[in-house]
């Protein structure tokens, strides 16, 4: 029994979305505010510790019109089931599955409402809406007294009234007749699914005052699980012998440490108070396990010469990883607690990759799996733990070391009225069935290796070599410099790519499923018909080439098998047409004033800069700086530019393509409608 998909409507950024869940672990990666805590967030208030606690922050910021106009029906004297029908509604719709022919659905029976006996899915929909019996609360707003603003005025008050008018409405729905449905309580909601969540541990750090001894607070809640009736025996009788020995020490206790504990206290008789009659006070020590666990108990890792560390003197990396184990199997021991088991556990986990190395979160999420086995190997008459885990992250490593199938991919949109923004999220098992299995492989292979930061990045620049990886980002400084504020590079996130001229085009359909606005820098490569074999092709200066050899090239084109695309048609192609939607090439171009053109980066970089490279001034300038750069040490003049050289020209064809990647984003939306509200799509 799994969640296989949600549907998630007019909640902060999640304004209208669709994400599928992996039967074990589904990763969400994103750039920063792009709805991926949006998504924990409506999950805690539906089956979490703040169930039902929505407020009108929480409503996609494109509903406020909508909550207008609904006013103004009312208003106009509209019928309350029209004014009703007129509000924004927050709802979340689950598909869940389950195996077919299960003789016992347990707390999934109530959500089960169709007749067809092949039939494996279930539909449940929460609403969070007003009703008709609170319509009147939530308008009962006061009169705006003087000249302000009213609409402000408005929503004002709808912070108030929201959370008094609306609630929560679960439904199932048939799902082979979605007309068919059946109201249920909340109770039900509560008994299908149990919510666990682990945040990113920056408590750990002490240096910024964080709690040092987070692990042995954990201890308390282990201990009230190993207390309750449907605990397993084990922990029932742990959670008993600890009971006894702290009744053990209280007896002991009250025998002789309370009667010197009674010589701190004053007798009111030698005070002299008329008609007060000394009540002889007395002390008795109560001692409570929770509190001896939580307060008082500290976890410490085992050393040498009997010097045990405390818990806030280890990594702080281990202390995270150690933290998450626990707090899993707290959710494990808690769900295995409960009188019915749940038919559905998930559990968010919030950047787990704070404070751990590279190679521990590259393995993290394939430990998941591990840790479901693990855990259940303690119940071995039970079912295995039905657990779901939702992991989002900001590593590289630990998103490249997911499989594509597992990738959910959040990016931020305008919405249709250009104002405000919403999320989109992009499902990798769907979205990239067109690229071809050996592709695939191929991308995963490359971003793992690479450690590539596409999933997190706002634009992105392919490049073939080391030559242009040393000095892009001193490249984009030189840029910079000509460029208004809004649109300087240094100001976006923009991340690499070097990748061989072959390869560029295996990217393309990646970088377009993410819709990163993409600059491919590469060279024209021209060849010339070779003199004593005429049937072979080799490299040549651009004065005497004829085509290019470039796949890149070719393939942006759409150059047919065998066919050829020439230096001249090369020349002549417009900016529209290096340019497909979000991507553009660049290729090597005359610079300005300029009768010559470069082959490749080298002798391009020679070109613009001919003083530094003491070309002299002549009729074959072309042909003498491919020459020269046949003989330049690359990796050595690309530190110098670097590094050394303080000022110097960015060929031209790099320039125009960096000038169109930093054309700014697409406008931010505009503020709230008053300076003190928070904007919840932040």
């Amino acid at each position: 029994m799994r969640i296989e998909k949600a549907e998630i409507t007019n909640f902060r950024l999640l304004e209208k979305v669709e994400i599928s869940f992996e039967a074990v672990s589904t990763v969400i990666v994103g750039r920063n505010n792009s709805g991926k805590t949006s998504l924990t967030e409506v999950f805690d208030r539906l089956i979490g510790d703040k169930v039902g606690q929505f407020k009108l922050e929480d409503f996609s910021a494109s509903t406020r019109p909508i909550f207008l106009a609904a006013k103004k029906l009312r208003e106009d004297g509209a019928e309350a089931k029209a004014v009703l029908a007129a509000l924004p509604v927050i709802s979340v719709t689950l598909t869940l599955s389950y195996e077919a022919g299960a003789t016992d659905l347990g707390p999934l029976s109530d959500f089960v409402i169709d007749l067809d006996v092949n039939c494996t899915k279930a539909i449940l929909r929460v609403d969070y809406r007003a009703s008709l019996a609170t319509l009147a609360v939530l308008f009962d707003i006061p009169a705006l007294v003087g000249d302000g603003d009213g609409v402000a005025h408005f929503f004002r008050s709808l912070r108030e009234t929201v959370p008094k008018a609306y609630s929560l409405h679960p439904v199932a729905i048939d799902p082979t007749d979605p007309a068919n449905e059946r109201a249920l309580e909340l109770k039900h909601v509560a008994a299908l699914f149990q919510y666990g969540f682990v945040g990113a541990q920056r408590a750990l750090d002490q240096a910024k005052k964080g709690d040092p001894y987070v692990l042995g607070k954990l201890l308390e809640t282990l201990f009230q699980t190993a207390s309750t009736a449907t605990a397993a025996p084990g922990d029932q009788n742990i959670a008993a012998d600890l009971k006894l020995a702290v009744e053990t020490v209280e007896k002991q206790i009250q025998s002789g440490f309370n009667e010197k504990l009674k010589g701190l206290l004053p007798t009111f008789d030698k005070f002299g108070y008329p008609g007060l009659s000394d009540p002889h006070l007395r002390t008795e020590t109560a001692l409570d396990v929770g509190s001896l666990l939580s307060e008082h108990t500290k976890v410490f890792y085992t050393g040498t010469h009997g010097v045990h560390l405390p818990e806030g003197y280890n990594g702080l990396g281990t202390r995270n990883l150690i933290y998450i184990l626990l707090q899993l199997m707290t959710f494990h021991k808690a769900y295995r607690a409960r009188p019915t088991l749940p038919g559905i556990h998930l559990v968010f986990i919030e950047e787990p990759e704070a404070h751990l190395h590279p190679q521990m979160q590259e393995v993290f999420i394939k430990q998941l799996t591990d840790a479901i086995a693990t855990f259940s190997e303690g119940y071995p008459d039970g079912p295995t733990w039905q657990v779901q885990f939702v992991v989002s992250t900001h590593s590289p490593h630990l998103a490249n070391a997911a499989s594509f199938d597992s990738i959910r991919y959040f990016l931020t949109k305008p919405a249709d009225d250009g104002l405000t923004r919403h999320t989109q999220v992009k499902d990798f098992r769907k979205g990239l069935d067109t690229i071809q299995p050996a592709d695939r492989k191929f991308l995963h292979q490359y971003m793992t290796l690479t450690k590539c930061d596409l999933y997190f990045a706002d634009k992105t620049i392919v490049i073939e070599g080391t030559t242009e990886r040393l000095l892009i980002p001193r490249i984009c400084q030189i840029v910079d410099k000509d460029l208004p504020a809004a649109s300087k590079l240094a100001k976006q996130y923009i991340t690499v790519l070097e990748v061989s001229g072959a390869h560029a085009s295996i990217f393309e359909p990646l970088l377009d499923f993410l819709e990163l606005r993409t600059l491919i820098i590469t060279d024209l490569d021209v060849v010339k018909l070779n003199d004593n074999k005429p049937a072979r092709w080799v490299k040549c200066p651009y004065s005497e080439g004829v085509r290019t050899n470039n796949t890149t090239i070719k393939n942006w084109f759409d150059v047919a098998e065998g066919e050829q695309i020439s230096v001249e048609q090369l020349r002549e192609k417009s900016p529209a047409e290096k340019t497909k939607g979000g991507r553009r090439i660049a290729y090597q171009i005359h610079e300005a004033g300029s009768a010559f053109c470069a082959r490749s980066y080298e002798d391009s970089l020679i070109l613009a800069n001919p003083d530094h490279f003491q070309l002299a001034v002549g009729t074959h300038w072309g042909d003498t700086a491919w020459l020269l750069a046949q003989d330049m040490p690359k990796t050595e003049t690309a530190l110098r530019f670097a590094i050394e050289v303080p000022e110097w020209n960015v060929p031209l064809y790099i320039r125009e393509g960096l000038i169109w990647l930093s054309e700014p984003p697409e406008p931010a939306p505009l503020p709230p409608l008053e300076a003190e509200m928070v904007d919840p799509n932040a």
